[in-house]
């Protein structure tokens, strides 16, 4: 027989099976990973109303008891939700009432699912955001060590998909590296300005008659601030979240172009680079094959992620103000943006290291015309106008010789910042170090 759900008035329970399994969906399989959060934002309410009057020292010495009980339950694996719990806040709040008495029907005092969902919602963002940034820092320094290992390794650049100018193999890996960074900055932002705010004590999205002081309550619970209004509270559900998947996005994004730049150079036609066995796959049929398949799925990854955040922004188009129970179908594209995210950085860390530069390859693919601008360089450090060195090395490509051995010299004379010569490689090992504080 199900058990009786928190809104429940009647003894007697008849909601259609089948609906209430629709209307669950996979929430609980969330929810089950959301119970430590859950049991933290309840510890923190039962602070506010032990604060307030609401509950006596007895009630909240049982109440810290009881989510001690689930937690070790949980860390045993023995506190698995069931449809029948139909989330994870109604199994907290059963287990407190079936195995504590009155704490258990006390601690939902003027608080609503609704702010319960949004405050275990945020304190899950908050941590999973904190171990995003901590995996992106070190994959960014695993780009940066790459980059400074090959730091002068020549390598054709490329615009419009032909070749363009030298550069090298560092200078490559060094702009993922800060791409990768600017990504993880734009993730902090969003974790410090928007997720890091306390909607508990909303209730429902309009209050409640209790002068609880919420800004202390966000002090309990680790929030740098509380969020104001009772019905943004509400009305930011899925906004944020938005926001959280939009951090992913441009992670992606920024791998998304590196795992296309490995398959291209992986080629047989570019053979930059070697795919070592431990990175690669092969063929059921084909002998020969060796594939980097682990960017082929990168790549789509990112397309996934990215459909996450249109599939967020599709749920909250055209809703009224207030909670609304489809709310719950955000979970999916947020847990699975943030799998799929630290997934990808941690398979792109492995593949970096990995891969290995076909230096002699390389250096044969320097082709004089690649020295073009750098003639015309040289003719205007001679006194020539840049347009007059541009025709006239341009109506003599065919004359550009270029000596193999005096490539690294020409590209480190590139000596500005940021340039192949002068990477900055140990000011951005440093910028890691900083953020990780």
């Amino acid at each position: 027989m199900s058990q009786k759900r928190l809104w429940q008035k009647k003894s007697e329970f008849s909601l259609h099976p089948v609906l209430e399994e629709f209307n669950a969906g996979d929430d609980i399989i969330y929810d089950q990973d959301l119970i430590p959060y859950d049991v933290e934002g309840t510890l923190g309410y039962g602070k506010m109303l032990h604060r307030h009057g609401v509950i006596n020292d007895e009630d909240f010495e049982t109440l810290k008891k009881g989510l001690d009980e689930i937690m070790e339950l949980y860390n045993k694996g023995e506190f698995q939700l069931k449809l029948e719990d139909e989330d994870c806040h109604t199994k907290i709040e059963h287990y407190l009432t079936e195995n504590h008495g009155e704490i258990g029907k006390k601690i939902h005092t003027a608080r609503s699912r609704n702010d319960q969902v949004l405050v275990t919602m945020r304190l899950f963002m908050k941590d999973k955001l904190i171990h995003l940034k901590e995996k992106g820092l070190v994959l960014a320094k695993t780009l940066i060590e790459t980059a400074k290992k090959y730091e002068f390794v020549p390598m054709p650049g490329y615009t419009h998909m032909q070749k363009a100018m030298p550069t090298t193999v560092g200078t490559w890996y060094a702009s993922f590296a800060e791409s990768l960074l600017d990504d993880l900055r734009i993730l902090t932002a969003i974790n410090d300005t928007l997720v890091d705010q306390n909607p508990l004590g909303s209730g429902a999205g309009y209050g409640s008659p209790f002068d609880f002081d919420r800004d202390k309550l966000s002090e309990d619970l680790g929030f740098a601030r509380t969020q104001n209004n009772v019905m943004y509270c509400h009305n930011s559900r899925g906004k944020l979240e938005g926001m959280v998947v939009e951090a992913c996005c441009q992670i992606m994004l920024t791998l998304n172009k590196l795992a296309s730049d490995w398959l291209l150079y992986t080629t047989q036609e570019f053979h930059f680079f070697t795919i070592p066995d431990q990175v690669s796959t092969g063929s059921s049929i084909m002998p020969q094959k060796k594939n980097l398949d682990v960017a082929e799925v990168m790549r789509g990854r990112c397309a996934t992620v990215l459909s996450c955040k249109n599939e967020m922004c599709m749920n909250i188009l055209n809703k009224v103000s207030g909670y609304h129970r489809d709310g719950q179908e955000i979970k999916r594209p947020l847990f699975l943006a943030l799998r799929y995210t630290e997934m990808s950085i941690e398979a792109a860390a492995i593949v970096a290291e990995s891969l290995i530069p076909n230096e002699e390859d390389l250096l044969n693919d320097m082709s004089p015309e690649l020295f073009s601008a750098h003639k015309a360089f040289e003719l205007v450090k001679e006194g020539k106008t840049f347009r007059e060195a541009y025709v006239e090395v341009g109506q003599n490509l065919d004359k550009i010789e270029i000596d193999k051995d005096s490539i690294v010299a020409m590209l480190k004379e590139s000596k500005h910042q940021g340039g192949v010569g002068n990477l900055q490689l140990d000011m951005l090992l440093e910028e890691v170090e900083k953020m990780k504080k």
